[in-house]
């Protein structure tokens, strides 16, 4: 790692009134991401060490990482350090698969935030056909890939549909064993909507990410057989770590 970064510091600059410094550091890093030269998941330099390394102060060569954090590339872990941020994770999305669950190519774990019963939001409400202050099970949780978290998720059930959704959930931690247990045994994924934005605070800390940094927002809709709405959910996907892929082939549940 030392001996990569030494070769893109010990090249010239150019001339700082056409691009500034910290433009140009940014510049060779991004390019050593883009190429693999900087390896996934490796970890950077101290900030001293990487200052020296290029010949410049700590604060321009700070200007020039926090951009890179902006944009998802580099992720700062407070206490250990910088790290250049995997980006294998590749998802495949089906019509009937949970979209949590259709990850291929890595290991994947999950760690459950909070499980409550509460009023729907607007969203849940409008997708799943509720009357306003109706209640559904909330899920939040976070999956991880080789330790890295990439995907965060707020799911609604209805109440209604599902009354003992949470009792269900909390016994296997399986969405599609509280289905069953609910008489519901398939499902079709009704809607997926996928937009850009940035991090949240919340978001940016429990990703690991910087604020602000580019994510992708996904939306979806799952109906039972006859066409009734069983959940809603909200992802926040950093939009450097995955692929979606849209798959129409369809498999059974």
């Amino acid at each position: 790692m030392d001996e990569r970064l030494h070769s893109l510091a010990k090249q010239p600059y150019a001339d700082k009134r056409k691009q500034p410094i910290w433009s140009q550091i940014y510049d060779r890093l991004r390019s050593a991401l883009d190429s693999g030269l900087l390896p996934e998941g490796s970890r950077l330099p101290g900030e001293d060490d990487l200052a020296h390394m290029f010949g410049v102060t700590r604060v321009t060569l700070r200007r020039a990482l926090s951009l890179l954090q902006r944009e998802g590339r580099l992720v700062s872990r407070k206490g250990v350090g910088v790290f250049v941020r995997s980006i294998s994770v590749r998802y495949e999305v089906r019509e009937t698969e949970a979209f949590n669950t259709a990850l291929s190519g890595a290991e994947s774990t999950m760690e459950a935030l909070s499980l409550v019963r509460k009023p729907a939001s607007d969203g849940a409400a409008e997708a799943l056909g509720l009357e306003i202050g109706e209640e559904v099970t909330e899920v939040r949780f976070i999956q991880y890939s080789q330790s890295t978290p990439y995907y965060l998720a707020i799911k609604e059930f209805p109440v209604s549909v599902m009354p003992g959704f949470a009792l269900d959930y909390e016994k296997t931690g399986s969405i599609l064993d509280a289905y069953a247990a609910a008489g519901i045994h398939s499902y079709v994924r009704a809607e997926t909507r996928i937009t850009g934005d940035f991090a949240t605070e919340e978001e940016a800390d429990l990703l690991r990410i910087s604020r602000q940094a580019p994510v992708l927002r996904s939306r979806s809709i799952n109906q039972d057989s006859n066409g009734r709405g069983i959940e809603y959910n909200r992802g926040c996907w950093p939009m450097l770590s995955v692929e979606l892929v849209f798959n129409n082939k369809t498999s059974g549940v």
